[in-house]
């Protein structure tokens, strides 16, 4: 028997155009912009599934939250992966976790010339004020901010050579630069530092790492003087690349080796300290900080045993709901930068995901707050159902749950969101509200949930006109125009 979650890893054939929904309770007033989210819509091609969660066609959602009121609309993203799909019946490139048609010939000439999927449909970013959607490869798709047209895929033109490119950039509001990570596989593969001005797409490299077997990684910690990759022991097997396999599938748990952190210095690219931890996964970096009497720095991630938890995000094994998703704990690292040992703790033995800041506020320096997705009932079965703020000063967590709902990525917005980042407004680093759009089972519709954040109490929510497919992240872009970054 199917678990009731499934109609949220369904696919929706209509597109909304600014539907006006429902609400009940009450909107705060000061709560006026944009929130755009992405993520899968469409789970087949040419009548056949694909095979992981991650692989669906992608489709951007935008909120619209003004004077108390909420519209919504969805669009498919029409990449040429879209496009290909939709006219050919089948998949233009090989995606995280389905392959793509193609002959023994067609995979040699893959290894010297990769095609990479535009399939974007990770998260949003934007140049300037143009929104774009973007994926673990560098094809980023722009669309319109008000009617979701797609408008073209980026082409960045500043020649930087990477692969592979993280969709989870992190921003440095004071130098009002995007930071980011990548990989270029080769004969000799290397790991990639670069950045951007936040309103060009000509992106610099800041330095390169050699990297004999690359890591298989979703995000990178920053702080105000390093960038922080964690090198799992999920590795890539370069014979699995002329065996037809999926993109992870090129990539093995190799028990022999311990997990590493490679600390880049942002401004001159080297790599300035490698300590070993035990192994471990990770999907989400939460945040990371400096100790400068120490010379350490602190690093927060959601980290994994090993990365069983790829495998159980396939859609047979979610839509079954017969086997645990493995969870995820929110661990500490203090990290040396020159000698001394590791210091490793859990903070919060979740299961706990899709981890959220005050991003704004607190990116880079010491926090208390953390909002992520989580579970009821641990072990959990299945995708996770209730959404939790952790108090990492008291040890404490407040809980959102509501029987036969299911939530999706928090994401935090500011109510006075200070000027620059950093500076003291006298406000509470929770005072705002937490938004998240939920899949109710009991009716098949979704909803957008606003929470009090200080009480995480619900304030008031709004019914969409139908189910939409569960996403994975999304940016807040208040009216006002200041800079505000609700997530790395």
């Amino acid at each position: 028997m199917e678990p009731p979650y499934t109609a949220g890893l369904e696919s929706i054939d209509r597109e909304f155009d600014r539907i006006e929904c429902s609400a009940e309770g009450t909107i705060p007033s000061w709560l006026s912009g944009t929130l755009l989210r992405n993520g899968p819509g469409r789970f087949e091609v040419g009548g056949q599934p694909v095979t992981h969660w991650f692989d669906g066609l992608a489709m951007v959602r935008r909120f619209r939250i003004q004077d108390g009121t909420v519209t919504v609309s969805n669009r498919f993203l029409r990449s040429k992966e879209y496009e290909h799909a939709t006219h050919e019946g089948e998949l233009r490139c090989d995606q995280f976790g389905t392959t793509a048609p193609s002959s023994v010939l067609d995979r040699l000439r893959e290894m010297m010339n990769p095609t990479l999927t535009d399939n974007a449909s990770i998260s949003v970013d934007r140049i300037g004020q143009q929104p774009i959607a973007i994926t673990e490869t560098p094809n980023a798709v722009a669309f319109d901010a008000e009617t979701l047209a797609t408008e073209g895929g980026l082409d960045h033109n500043d020649g930087l050579s990477i692969t592979g490119s993280l969709a989870h950039p992190h921003y440095d509001f004071n130098r009002e630069m995007v930071v980011n990570m990548g990989v270029e596989f080769g004969r000799t593969s290397e790991y990639v530092l670069f950045e951007r001005p936040t309103d060009s797409r000509i992106r610099r490299e800041i330095g390169r790492v050699a990297a004999d077997r690359p890591a298989y990684f979703h995000s990178f910690g920053l702080t105000e003087r390093y960038a922080i990759l964690l090198e799992s022991p999920l590795r890539l097997d370069r014979t699995a690349l002329l065996r037809h396999r999926p993109f992870i599938e090129n990539y093995s748990w190799d028990d022999s080796l311990p997990s590493r952190f490679l600390i880049f210095d942002r401004e001159s690219g080297a790599v300035v300290s490698r300590p070993a931890v035990d192994p471990c996964f990770v999907f989400h970096h939460v945040n990371a900080f400096e100790l400068p009497a120490e010379n350490r720095v602190v690093v927060d991630v959601i980290a994994f045993e090993n990365s069983e938890v790829i495998q159980s995000l396939s859609l047979d094994r979610l839509r079954s709901g017969e086997e645990p998703v493995p969870g995820g704990e929110l661990r500490r690292y203090r990290l040396p930068i020159e000698g001394g040992a590791v210091e490793e703790r859990s903070l919060f033995s979740g299961p706990i995901e899709f981890p959220m800041i005050n991003y704004r506020q607190v990116s880079t320096r010491p926090y208390r707050y953390l909002y992520a997705c989580g579970h009821t009932n641990p072990p959990a079965i299945g995708l996770l159902n209730c959404l939790v703020k952790y108090d990492l000063e008291t040890g404490t967590r407040s809980v959102w749950h509501e029987p036969g709902v299911y939530p999706t990525e928090p994401v935090f917005v500011d109510r006075a969101p200070a000027p620059v980042p950093g500076v003291d407004t006298g406000t509470d680093e929770d005072d705002g509200v937490v938004l998240s759009v939920l899949l109710d089972t009991r009716s098949d519709r979704s909803a957008l949930l606003v929470l009090d954040a200080a009480s995480f109490s619900e304030l008031a929510r709004a019914r969409l006109p139908a189910g939409f497919p569960f996403g994975f992240h999304g940016q807040w872009y208040p009216d006002d125009g200041r800079p505000h970054r609700t997530m790395p």
